[in-house]
C-alpha cells in the first residue's frame, strides 16, 4: 500500500538538470516505444479529422478564400477537435501509462478512464479559453493599432506580450491536467502554489522543447495551405503536420508529469491528508 503523501504542500524546487535528465532520458527516450505506440490512435484520428476538414473547405471552394466565415468555422472545429480532444486524448494515456501504469498489460477503457479523459479536456479548456482571447484581442489590436503606435517595431508587441501571458498562466495552471490524468485530487489554486518555486524552470523547459515543435507545426500548415488537397505533397506534409503535433503534447505532458511529480510528491494511490 501506497503511504498518502501531502499533495497539498511543496516539496523542494526541481533541481534542473535532475528535471530534464528525467524528461528526455527516462521520459522521451526510455519509454518512445510506448510513447508511439499509445500515439497510433491519436494519430490516425487527427489525420482524418484534418483531412475530412480541408477536404470539406476545398470542396466549398473556400479552402485559400481569406476571412470566410465557413472557412473561420470549419477551421475553428478543426482545431478545437484535435486540440482539446485528439489532444487530450493522447495526454490521458499517455500520464496514465507513465503515472500509474497499464494495468493487466493494457489501457482499461473504464469509468475510472472516462474520468480522467473528461477532466483533462474540461482542464485543458479551461487553459485554452483565456489564451484564445488573449491571442485574438492581440492579433485584433495589431490590425486596428499598428498604424497608430509612436514606432512600428512596437507593433509586434501587440501579439507578443499576449502570448507570453497565456505560456505564463499555462504554466502556473499546468499541474491540473497532470494530475486529472492520474486521478489525483488538485485544484487550479493548489497548481498555483505548487508551480511557485518552479515557474521559470517549467518555462524555460516549455520554451527550449516545445517551441521548437510548434514553429515547426505552423510552417508546416502555412506550407500546405496553397498545396491541392489531393496530392502526395499535401498528405506528407499532412503526416508531419500530425507527427509533430502529437511530439508536442507528449513532450508537453512529460515535462508537467515529471514536475508535477517531484513538486508533490504523488505516487499512485497518494491522497490528500
Amino acid at each position: 500500500m501506497v503511504k498518502p503523501v501531502r499533495l497539498m504542500g511543496q516539496f523542494p524546487p526541481l533541481p534542473p538538470g535532475r528535471a530534464i535528465r528525467q524528461i528526455i532520458a527516462d521520459g522521451l527516450i526510455g519509454q518512445w516505444r510506448l510513447l508511439m505506440g499509445v500515439a497510433l490512435l491519436p494519430f490516425i484520428l487527427a489525420l482524418i479529422v484534418d483531412l475530412s476538414a480541408m477536404f470539406y473547405l476545398d470542396v466549398r471552394g473556400v479552402r485559400d478564400v481569406v476571412a470566410s466565415p465557413e472557412g473561420i468555422a470549419v477551421s475553428l472545429a478543426n482545431l478545437v477537435v484535435i486540440e482539446l480532444f485528439i489532444g487530450g486524448l493522447y495526454t490521458t494515456n499517455l500520464a496514465r501509462m507513465l503515472g500509474i501504469g497499464w494495468r493487466k498489460g493494457r489501457m482499461q477503457l473504464n469509468e475510472e478512464w472516462r474520468e480522467a479523459y473528461g477532466a483533462v479536456v474540461l482542464r485543458l479548456l479551461l487553459l485554452y479559453i483565456p489564451g484564445g482571447v488573449l491571442i485574438i484581442g492581440g492579433f485584433v489590436s495589431y490590425l486596428f493599432f499598428k498604424d497608430s503606435l509612436p514606432s512600428a517595431q512596437l507593433a509586434p508587441l501587440l501579439i507578443i506580450v499576449p502570448a507570453v501571458i497565456q505560456l505564463y498562466l499555462y504554466t502556473r495552471f499546468s499541474f491540473i491536467v497532470a494530475a486529472a490524468a492520474v486521478g489525483a485530487p488538485y485544484s487550479v489554486g493548489d497548481s498555483v502554489r505548487a508551480t511557485g518555486g518552479i515557474t521559470w524552470l517549467i518555462l524555460a523547459l516549455y520554451v527550449v522543447f516545445c517551441l521548437p515543435l510548434i514553429v515547426a507545426q505552423l510552417g508546416l500548415q502555412v506550407s500546405a495551405a496553397g498545396v491541392p488537397v489531393f496530392g502526395f505533397s499535401y498528405f506528407g506534409l499532412l503526416l508531419a503536420t500530425q507527427a509533430l503535433f502529437l511530439f508536442r503534447v507528449a513532450v508537453f505532458t512529460v515535462i508537467n508529469l515529471v514536475c508535477f511529480v517531484n513538486r508533490t510528491g504523488w505516487a499512485p494511490g497518494a491522497r490528500r491528508i
